[in-house]
């Protein structure tokens, strides 16, 4: 079984090569003509809901309200089919756009192993990137500025997976759920803010302002959650 948890599309797009490594072959140097930023749907996950958030101002809470779809899985579109964060100018959060992005034309995957591999996708026709001859992918992921974005990634994608794992074994059982952490659902685990304050109220602890504490906290708080139920 395999969950990449990383890269969705809404159509299909052909593969040039897959089953890459870090160290394989690769370049591709950007020139920002916007067309990856359409017909696409961007999975992200607490972490990088939380860096836009932080970037935008506002709480996770209201960010997964107003700008994600499917209990904060997924950026909105707009009515053009493009990222609610694209603008006329470019990426709007550019700085803290989610590992899909910063991969592209790259798509990351992970099965339940923890087995890391990447496929190069083909551009779009309009595309006007220009691919490399030097380089590899390793290096382009260092270029992206991604390592601290897979290191999430992964964390998530592990919590997921345990998850999935307990709600199979709770429905083989037929118990009734009984999370530590009663504010936390299968709906809204993905809203870091709301979790975090609930952990910290539930522990009498003051609620962090930093991003990588909240985040520390919010997975604490995911897997006593997970643990019990």
């Amino acid at each position: 079984m395999k969950l990449t948890g990383i890269t969705i599309f809404t159509m299909t797009i052909p593969i040039r090569r897959t089953d890459l490594l870090r160290s394989s072959r690769f370049g591709f140097s950007c020139n920002r003509c916007l067309h990856c930023c359409a017909s696409k749907k961007i999975q992200v996950n607490p972490y990088e809901i939380a860096r836009i958030a932080d970037r935008l101002g506002i709480p996770t809470t209201e960010f997964i309200k107003r700008f994600t779809v499917e209990n904060g899985s997924f950026l909105k579109f707009t009515d053009r089919e493009s990222c609610i964060f694209l603008g006329s100018e470019g990426c709007t959060v550019h700085s803290d756009r989610p590992l899909v992005c910063r991969l592209y034309p790259l798509a990351r995957h992970v099965d339940h192993k923890g087995e890391e591999w990447f496929s190069e996708l083909e551009p779009e026709v309009s595309c006007k990137g220009e691919y490399l001859s030097v380089g590899t992918i390793a290096g382009y992921l260092a270029e992206q500025n991604a390592f601290s974005y897979i290191q999430a990634a992964n964390i998530y994608l592990n919590l997921l997976w345990e998850l999935m794992s307990a709600l199979e074994n709770r429905q083989q059982n037929e118990a009734e759920p009984c999370p530590i952490e009663e504010e936390i659902t299968p709906e809204n685990w993905m809203d870091m803010d709301e979790a975090v304050k609930s952990f910290c109220l539930r522990h009498g602890m003051d609620v962090p302002r930093t991003k990588n504490e909240k985040m520390r906290l919010h997975i604490e708080a995911l897997r006593k959650w997970i643990k019990e139920t």
